[in-house]
């Protein structure tokens, strides 16, 4: 499959939609996440976003956010996404008469490669005056029935055959399961459950020739037929068995804690065995992220690069990252408060008690001794002058739409990995967690202290039930301590007056942006 030019990989896997436009001759780029892995949909997504950008520029709201295009996006399910693509259409009227219009089919690459070299050549001219996207959206529509009709077939129905089941319609199920999920379930998980329960219902709309088609009719020829669409779409059987399969089994154990699977079968979703736990492991193996080598951490933190760094988070996420094995979410997310003493010894407290605060599982909550490396090059001095900003410890750092402070930092530490030609795409961030553990693996501390010190569920009864937690000192005497690199630490002093100075230049940046949303929210509700 082709990617279409201004798509942009991470080495997460993510893909970005590269937007470059120019201010006053100054050449500047913005990347919007296309929030997925998958190379067909990111290049749907990129089409579409530079369909709706086309529009704003005609309209003269070139710079607005582009936020608000991805969200216009993401809120299309399957179904829409596809009609809006086979819809979409560009007509360029040059002033000396004449339409030129361009439609783009989204399976054909010469199409979408035509589509976005003309846009670039018109809008390069000096004649460009107008582009129209036209993106119809068509409803499915429940056809007038005066009884409803019990149906056994499983069977693939014809294009033109209705299937009528009675019961609490598909769409209705993840509304409720949204309800149910939403104060035990991350904002980012619950997003995800409900975009492939939503994709889902949408085929199962179309297969069906009904919106509403109850769960009760389901069958398991269905979730295969699924199943196989989702392979041809060129999803992995990892991604589908856990993410799409383990969406649509919720669905199936909300109904029947509402009475609404009666059937005493396994659920249509199990036993398909895309993914068997040998697999997993063999795949974590593989997959896994690498820990960081010795050479590794040397040209990472190399004073002469390191120290070249502006952001505050730049300068203390990586250092934080390796002495304490820190989730960079978990760091991002860090408050003045957090940091105390315990019995005379400096102490992080990773915790979610701030609504502000998240945490990956129960056992990432936890208080760790502050490594006396850190407190060298300055790390007290940083919280002692970050409170003047209020709260948080990177008061500038602002949440995505999931309430994850993170997503910033980690794209721009990618970046710096990337500048030191560190380029392997199972190196990042986390990297550090693994670096982290498996020093002090090394050093012979035992498994049970290592997840107390890291955060990782420990999954015996013993340390589960019946042993009690290592103290802060222990922390420090026989885990911290072990976590010794032979770096040039002491030549990383904290730059006080950079990092000061940048947190305030950053924060008049974050003020100015506010001002600017609530400006603009204020203007479309009048």
């Amino acid at each position: 499959m082709k990617i279409a030019c201004k798509i942009r990989q991470s080495r997460h896997g993510v893909f970005y939609y590269r937007h470059q436009y120019s201010i006053q001759g100054v050449r500047k780029e913005r990347r919007i996440s296309l929030q997925t892995k998958n190379p067909k949909l990111a290049k749907e997504k990129s089409l579409l976003i530079l369909a709706i950008i086309i529009t704003k520029k005609r309209d003269g709201h070139m710079h607005e956010n582009e936020q608000d295009i991805l969200k216009r996006i993401s809120s299309l399910n399957q179904k829409e996404m596809d009609e809006s693509l086979r819809n979409l259409e560009i007509t360029i009227a040059p002033p000396n008469g004449g339409n030129i219009t361009i439609k783009a089919d989204p399976n054909n690459p010469a199409d979408i490669a035509a589509l976005l070299q003309a846009s670039k050549d018109f809008w390069d001219s000096d004649i460009g005056q107008s582009m129209k996207f036209n993106m119809d959206r068509t409803e499915l529509t429940t056809p007038q029935t005066t009884d409803s009709i019990e149906v056994a077939n499983t069977t693939t129905p014809s294009t033109n055959q209705q299937i009528i089941v009675s019961g609490t319609p598909l769409h209705e199920l993840i509304e409720k399961f949204a309800t149910r999920k939403k104060n035990t379930l991350a904002p980012k998980t619950l997003y995800e459950y409900r975009s492939h329960q939503q994709m889902f219902s949408d085929w199962i709309a179309v297969r069906k020739n009904t919106p509403d088609f109850p769960i009760k009719g389901i069958s398991r020829q269905d979730i295969s037929d699924f199943i196989d669409e989702l392979l041809q779409k060129g999803l992995t059987n990892q991604t589908i068995q856990q993410k799409y399969l383990s969406s649509i089994t919720g669905l199936f154990e909300l109904a029947k804690n509402s009475g609404l699977w009666e059937n005493e079968t396994v659920f249509p979703t199990y036993g398909h065995k895309l993914f068997t736990k040998s697999t997993a492991k063999k795949v974590k193996a593989k997959n896994g992220w690498k820990e960081f080598s010795q050479d590794d951490l040397q040209h990472i933190f190399k004073p002469a690069t390191y120290l070249a760094q502006k952001n505050p988070t730049d300068f203390w996420l990586p250092l934080l990252g390796l002495h304490t094995g820190g989730r960079i979410g978990e760091l991002c997310q860090l408050r003045i408060e957090d940091i105390n003493q315990i019995d005379q010894i400096w102490a992080i407290a990773i915790t979610d008690e701030d609504e502000c605060q998240r945490l990956k599982t129960p056992a990432a909550k936890r208080t760790i001794p502050i490594h006396p490396k850190l407190i060298e090059i300055g790390f007290l001095n940083f919280v002692e002058d970050m409170k003047q900003f209020g709260g948080m410890l990177f008061p500038y750092l602002t949440p995505n739409a999931f309430g994850n402070f993170s997503e910033t930092p980690s794209e721009r530490f990618g970046k710096y990995l990337d500048s030191l030609q560190l380029t392997d795409s199972k190196k990042v961030f986390h990297s550090f967690r693994s670096t982290s553990n498996n020093a002090l693996k090394k050093a012979g501390v035992s498994e049970e202290t290592r997840c107390q010190f890291i955060g990782h569920e420990h999954e015996t009864t013993n340390s589960k039930v019946y042993a009690s937690e290592h103290s802060v000192g222990y922390l420090l005497e026989h885990v911290a301590s072990k976590l010794n690199f032979n770096l040039p630490f002491a030549q990383l002093v904290y730059p006080r007056q950079l990092i000061v100075e940048a947190t305030k230049k950053k924060l008049r940046l974050k003020e100015k942006s506010q001002n600017n949303k609530l400006a603009k929210e204020l203007h479309n509700t009048n």
